[in-house]
């Protein structure tokens, strides 16, 4: 599969490395690429974390800064998109990227500078794109709503141009080609091919007495945080704990059902660490008038959905139908319990159930670990990805 493989330029804002959840994805995706056919360039790495046996060369966007961690961020970025505000210049990676000569450009739209930077490049060299999109930009990056028009025109020019727009989700797929009126491709995300199940016979007894321990992992921001803390009366009606493992700074709430753990270096870390302190996992939509973060739920998929089915335990999942994830649920009901209503008493029933039931605990886990190896298999995503990239080149 590697070996007529093309030179692959990254030029992205999340590089591939181990801090977060995009540029984790990256990491995998590219992990087994040869390292001589592979060239970064991006965001300096962060502390700590992993990186391939590939070239990085950092690109810091001017007023970096301000353009993502103060007030002034979205007037910036509205600034950017009406291109009276300093950018990327082609010029600022062309030495880099003469180094190494690329055959393809490779980058994840996210942070319009970089992406469209990488759009830019390719352009002017007659190079194929593919784009790998997490998140609608639009709302992951705003602007003021009079830059949204040539925001949504520079997104639209960059898409369009891509010889591959990777998709995570059909519904992701569905709704950008209606913005930006091409079609793309469905890739979902690359969970660790490290993530060994647990035991069945874990499942079968709970790990303190009775109560039941519930996991979650990730960021509290996107109204997960949110909803935790509303189902916390539910738990501690039920006798369930509910155990965070994220890189949040404070704790969720003082209460004594809940208990903060922190993050480890790597994800495969924390997941062992899930396995052994928890009796199941929980993906918590929250029910939302929010127009953006409805719209977020309607196309972005949780990688961590797919990594929780690699876990062997089982996986609860509350909130509205719409979620990507929640209809992934439904149409998987022997597999995960989904949970459509907003109502404390049908997550009570819930809890209830669980706790007081091995044989539930056991098969769920089963069955999640059977349906996440057809849908979510690394080898499978792997060779989707890879075939995309060559196809594009020949």
């Amino acid at each position: 599969m590697y070996d007529q493989l093309p030179n692959l330029l990254v030029i992205s804002a999340q590089v591939p490395e181990t801090a977060y959840s995009g540029s984790i994805v990256l990491y995998r995706l590219l992990e087994s690429y040869p390292s001589d056919k592979l060239a970064v360039i991006g965001s300096p790495v962060q502390k700590n974390s992993k990186v391939l046996n590939c070239k990085y060369e950092k690109l810091k966007l001017p007023f970096q800064r301000l353009s993502t961690r103060t007030r002034f961020s979205r007037l910036i970025r509205s600034l950017r998109s009406l291109q009276i505000f300093p950018e990327f210049t082609i010029s600022s990676i062309t030495k880099m990227a003469k180094d190494f000569k690329p055959d393809v450009i490779l980058s994840l739209m996210e942070t319009q500078a970089y992406y469209h930077l990488a759009y830019r490049y390719a352009k002017f060299h007659q190079l194929p794109l593919v784009l790998i999109v997490h998140d609608i930009p639009e709302t992951f990056e705003k602007v003021y709503e009079w830059a949204k028009e040539q925001q949504i025109k520079r997104n639209k020019e960059a898409y369009s141009y891509a010889s591959k727009k990777l998709c995570v989700s059909p519904q992701m797929e569905a709704y950008l080609k209606e913005i930006y009126g091409s079609s793309g491709d469905v890739l979902y995300p690359h969970r660790s091919k490290n993530i060994k199940p647990r035991s069945p016979v874990d499942n079968k007894t709970l790990k303190q007495n009775d109560c039941l321990t519930i996991g979650y992992a990730g960021s509290l921001a996107y109204g997960y945080g949110e909803q935790l803390k509303k189902m916390i009366p539910v738990f501690k009606k039920t006798n369930a704990k509910l155990r965070i493992y994220s890189r949040s700074l404070n704790p969720l709430d003082s209460s004594d059902v809940v208990s903060y753990c922190g993050y480890t270096v790597t994800p495969e870390e924390t997941w062992e660490k899930v396995q052994t302190e928890c009796d199941a996992v929980i993906l918590p939509y929250l029910w939302t008038n929010n127009q953006d973060l409805e719209l977020l739920y309607r196309t972005h998929f949780p990688s961590k959905l797919s990594e929780y089915l690699a876990l062997g335990m089982p996986i609860l999942i509350f909130g509205p139908e719409y979620a990507t994830g929640m209809q992934w649920g439904l149409q998987n009901i022997q597999s995960v319990l989904t949970i459509t209503e907003n109502n404390p008493d049908t997550w009570t029933e819930v809890l209830f159930k669980l706790r007081e039931s091995p044989s539930l605990r056991t098969n769920l886990s089963h069955q999640a670990i059977m349906v996440g190896n057809s849908d979510f298999s690394t080898d499978i995503i792997q060779e989707q990805f890879i075939n995309h990239i060559q196809d594009c080149f020949e």
